[in-house]
């Protein structure tokens, strides 16, 4: 019987040594000659680095770690060369893997220590760091949309002091309401401030003449008044703005610096762009408003409605900015305006009335 018989442990005792001495003693000598080739190779890029043909940099690492992390990569590898000095300033050589199997960046996959050569014409000198070209920080395109398109403003505003000051304001518009809302705004010489929406057409081109020539500051608030479009990117907004500016200008010869945003500075339109957005149109020297004082005739707001909440939100605030509307409000903005100014004109705390302009510190979101 073989198994358990003398001849089968002889066997067993046969393959065990074979397993413990010979299988390592093969695996040495593949590993040895592995070795040998590397070292080959490095003898090879010692004599470039003499030549001065190697000026990369990479980082550097140990051979044996390299050879456990890349030894089975070693034979697929096509060589780039590099030169980089330790923090002992030795020169070291580096051989990077490009085959798209190795990790990314052409990381290191070997490197030897060589010599540190002597500085001399066509030799490498590590007295100083290899300089690295400067790269242009990189900017948003829009910044370079429509170059002229920038607000005429000091660069060192002082703000008026204006406490119990209100600013009546009306977005929307020119429409069929502004010449009562000017009538109304004459009658108590009263400056306001329209953030307009121009089509471009005779009729909007005169209403806008009309609150200029009557002395009203005209800020932009949009040309489409569409919010899905305008907020759609901050090229978009840029598209849109530019197209309202050049309208009030082509009709007024105004150079608007104010603006207000469709839906105020805080919308659900805006989120993805609002702050890459206010931050182009500062730069671009335009100031914006909200609001702090809301009449709600927008929403439809009754008469009594508008009437009450202005006048208790402006009691609430050390300035009132006032938002009211020349077109969505429709005729109960009007009909409640006089009232309105009359009320405050005539209250104890003897109200001021302005229009807003670069010297009125903002009112935002």
């Amino acid at each position: 019987m073989y198994f358990g018989s003398v001849r089968f442990f002889k066997h067993v005792i046969v393959g065990v040594v074979i397993l413990l001495i010979i299988v390592p003693c093969v695996f040495c000598f593949v590993l040895n000659s592995q070795l040998g080739e590397l070292r080959a190779e490095n003898d090879e890029l010692k004599s470039q680095v003499g030549e001065g043909k190697i000026t990369s940099q990479q980082t550097v690492y140990e051979p044996e770690q390299l050879f456990s992390l890349y030894k089975d990569k070693l034979d697929d590898k096509q060589g780039f060369l590099g030169l980089v000095y330790d923090d002992n300033n030795e020169l070291y050589l580096t051989a990077a893997g490009k085959d798209e199997d190795l990790p990314a960046n052409n990381e290191v996959i070997t490197a030897v220590p060589v010599k540190q050569p002597e500085t001399q014409s066509g030799s490498f000198d590590n007295t100083t760091e290899p300089e690295i070209a400067s790269q242009e920080e990189v900017r948003p395109a829009y910044e370079q949309l429509y170059p002229d398109l920038y607000a005429d403003v000091p660069s060192d505003i002082i703000y008026n002091a204006d406490m119990d000051y209100v600013y009546m304001t009306f977005d929307d518009g020119p429409s069929k309401y502004t010449e009562n809302i000017l009538y109304y705004l004459k009658q108590y010489d009263i400056k306001a401030t329209f953030f307009v929406v121009p089509d471009g057409s005779a009729e909007s081109n005169a209403r806008l003449k009309a609150i200029a020539d009557a002395g009203h500051t005209i800020g932009i608030h949009t040309a489409t008044h569409e919010y899905n479009k305008i907020y759609a990117s901050v090229d978009a907004y840029l598209e849109d703005f530019k197209i309202a500016y050049d309208r009030v200008y082509e009709a007024t010869g105004v150079k608007c610096n104010l603006f207000r945003f469709p839906g105020g500075s805080i919308n659900d339109y805006n989120t993805s762009i609002r702050d890459d957005l206010i931050a182009e149109m500062t730069r671009r020297g335009f100031i914006y408003f909200d609001w702090n004082v809301d009449s709600s005739d927008a929403l439809g707001a009754t008469w009594t409605e508008m009437y009450n909440t202005v006048l208790k939100q402006t009691a609430a605030a050390n300035r009132a900015v006032v938002l009211m509307h020349d077109y969505n409000g429709g005729y109960n903005t009007v009909l409640v305006l006089e009232d309105i100014i009359k009320a405050l004109i005539n209250d104890k705390r003897g109200y001021k009335f302005d229009k807003l302009t670069e010297y009125v510190k903002p009112v935002q979101f």
